[in-house]
């Protein structure tokens, strides 16, 4: 099996350059976990002062993850069956506020946070499980099984929501449909996407012989449920705001691959079929859950860049699996995976926020190396092409050894990119990309002078303007050259 698996990945990287320069578009991701208060918050609101302690929390995680050159934060918003933001469909978390109104809206907040920062927030939702046992008990009247016990499944000590139930379909349409249309959020990640671990003892008999008249198989019907739950939501969120992506976080593997098999797949375990929500247009990126290493790593990762749109994929990094207690993973196997989803133009997305600000190694190996220069989320297939003014009156002014950078608002823009350069300007070169500025700045102030400089709008689907460019003056005299800036 091992020379297998090295044979396949010396194959693959004469296909690539094995020093990717940094590239302009990459999706750099991390899941930001509220179940159990994992990364957020540390405790629940039980008095005033706990909503500014909540609050400077987030702030502090936030401005970590852009030292640390992330774009994009999924936030979870939705646990098992209890939220972080203000529903008129379930109740608030119990790890927020204690199942109270906390003072605030979480949800809001980080959003604004985000924005502030030039990152995209996406709404993490967790589909089909709606809690333990235990869970469940303790949420007592508001939980989903007290309130349509039709719904639900049980199994293995555990809750579901029934895929093949279109009632089912029709809420979890209409919970996506609460945070578009109340948040200005930039995306909708589902979570759990799926039928549960251990599908075959899963209690649905009843719902297939209800449901399920013309299907070919049990199993088919049920990749056609999840499927359709995918659509369903898809087609909600693109009629209500066209620029807010929809993603989700499959397993890490699609299907068995010749001489790597693996029973816990996609196709094979959960019936989930990712490719095909691509494929078909109804999903705009993948984050799969790729938490493995070696053989169970690296041939599925070339099978998920192999088989989906350019710039669709974000492959989901394990970082926890640093801990002694989840694996003990030496760093360098980390390094190598981050590296080389590069190597094949496949994004990351970090698992999750807190292992990876606590193995420091590794955040300051992305701060200073690996994420050197910041990068643009990928533009979604199939986002409507539209003009985007250039920014105007742009000048640059020495202030104090730094270039202060000043231009007009562009009504469109969402982002500015600004590039610096002491060579000839590129704006598709990543290296030359200075900063990635949010939609309320005018004016930005860089680190060092340069040679040219430029700003560029960018809306909210992906579409660029026009370089506002800016060059220093050089003046001779004589048969030399002074040069006004470096």
């Amino acid at each position: 099996m091992k020379k297998r698996l090295l044979l396949f990945i010396v194959l693959c990287l004469a296909c690539v350059s094995l020093h990717a320069s940094s590239p302009k578009y990459e999706m750099r991701a991390v899941w930001l976990t509220t179940n159990w208060g994992l990364d957020w918050p540390s405790r629940p609101v039980r008095r005033p002062a706990d909503v500014v302690r909540q609050q400077r929390e987030l702030v502090d995680i936030l401005d970590r993850l852009q030292a640390m050159g992330i774009n994009t934060v999924f936030f979870q918003a939705r646990i098992r069956g209890e939220v972080f933001y203000a529903s008129q469909y379930e109740p608030w978390a119990g790890v927020l506020s204690g199942g109270r109104n906390p003072g605030y809206d979480p949800l809001a907040f980080v959003v604004d946070e985000c924005h502030k920062r030039a990152m995209e927030c996406h709404a993490w939702l967790v589909t089909f499980p709606v809690g333990s046992n235990r869970q469940v008990k303790k949420q007592g009247r508001t939980s989903m099984v007290a309130r349509h016990r039709s719904w639900c499944k049980p199994l293995a000590g555990e809750w579901f929501l029934d895929p093949g139930n279109p009632e089912v379909r029709s809420y979890l349409t209409d919970l996506v449909s609460e945070v578009v249309s109340k948040y200005d959020v930039d995306g909708i990640h589902l979570d759990y996407v799926r039928y549960p671990d251990d599908a075959r003892r899963f209690p649905d008999a009843d719902s297939f012989r209800k449901w399920g008249k013309g299907a070919t198989s049990r199993t088919r019907w049920r990749e056609q449920n999840i499927t359709a739950t995918v659509t369903a939501i898809y087609d909600e969120v693109k009629r209500l705001k066209r620029w807010v992506k929809v993603s989700s976080s499959p397993l890490g593997r699609y299907a068995s691959l010749p001489g790597f098999p693996a029973s816990w797949s996609c196709m094979e375990a959960v019936h989930q079929n990712p490719k095909h929500w691509l494929q078909a247009g109804k999903h705009d990126f993948i984050a799969p859950m790729m938490y493995f290493k070696e053989e169970n790593y690296y041939p599925f990762l070339y099978d998920w860049a192999g088989a989906c749109p350019a710039g669709s994929v974000a492959s989901g990094i394990g970082v926890y699996r640093l801990d002694r207690a989840n694996g003990n993973w030496s760093l360098d196997e980390i390094r190598r995976q981050i590296e080389t989803t590069r190597q094949v133009g496949v994004g990351q997305a970090y698992f999750r926020y807190e292992n990876l600000y606590r193995h420091t190694a590794l955040s300051q190996w992305l701060t200073a190396w690996f994420y050197r220069y910041p990068a643009l989320t990928p533009r979604c297939v199939g986002a409507p092409v539209r003009k985007v003014e250039a920014p105007a009156s742009l000048q640059v002014e020495p202030l104090a050894g730094k270039s202060l950078l000043s231009w007009q608002p562009v009504d469109e823009a969402f982002t500015y990119i600004v590039y610096a350069t002491d060579d000839s300007l590129q704006v598709d070169a990543g290296e030359q990309i200075a900063a990635v500025v949010p939609r309320t700045d005018r004016e930005w102030i860089l680190p060092a002078t340069y040679r040219h400089y430029a700003v560029v709008a960018r809306d909210r689907y992906g579409n660029e303007s026009r370089p506002a460019v800016w060059s220093a003056p050089e003046i001779e005299i004589g048969k030399y050259e002074i040069k006004l800036y470096k």
